[in-house]
């Protein structure tokens, strides 16, 4: 019934029940997963949740990272009662990272979730002292260079079962932040 959720957006517009399998933020842009049959839920969330199942973001965050890669494992959770963070008290959270470009003082991500904590992109690049540019939660002062989160779900693919490769384009906002930020998207097409 909520009227800012996607969910009810796709409802009204198939003009029938729609679930939601894999939904993203509000202010995230790219892939989300939904279907038109209750019974397709369940084996879709399985499949979502297999180890063969692949979810890639792309990230713009603040600063240039010193390391090309990084696996983060911190815990995630809630760290004062009304906030999320890494916390040892928290769930198992894996996110890998890999810097595809570096400008002159921003730097390009792909980013692979393993898990599916909430907001577990945002928590682990700010933890790492890479905030995500627009990110106006887990940056202090709140960053103001972009009206959203600079992050976006690539592609979604699953395997076995239930097969699906989706990708979805770079919005047009991304892109025009990327160039003033003078970082490359040529690399982000490439797996």
């Amino acid at each position: 019934d909520d009227e800012d959720c996607l969910q009810h957006a796709v409802i009204e517009r198939a003009g029938g029940m729609v679930w939601a399998v894999h939904q993203l933020d509000a202010d995230t842009s790219g892939v989300n997963l939904f279907t038109t049959e209750r019974r397709q839920v369940a084996a879709l969330k399985g499949a979502l949740s297999a180890p063969s199942a692949r979810k890639h973001y792309l990230a713009m965050v603040h600063g240039r990272p010193t390391w090309e890669t990084q696996i983060v494992t911190d815990p995630i959770g809630m760290v004062d009662g009304t906030s999320l963070g890494v916390t040892t008290k928290g769930r198992s959270a894996h996110t890998e990272i890999e810097v595809l470009d570096r400008g002159p003082e921003h730097s390009l991500l792909r980013v692979r979730i393993l898990t599916g904590r909430t907001h577990q992109i945002r928590i682990h690049a700010a933890h790492l002292g890479h905030p995500i540019i627009g990110e106006e939660w887990y940056r202090s002062p709140p960053c103001t260079l972009h009206p959203r989160q600079a992050l976006h779900a690539s592609q979604l693919i699953l395997k076995g079962q239930r097969c699906l490769d989706v990708t979805a384009p770079i919005p047009e906002d991304l892109e025009r932040l990327a160039s003033e930020l003078s970082l490359r998207l040529d690399r982000a097409a490439s797996r």
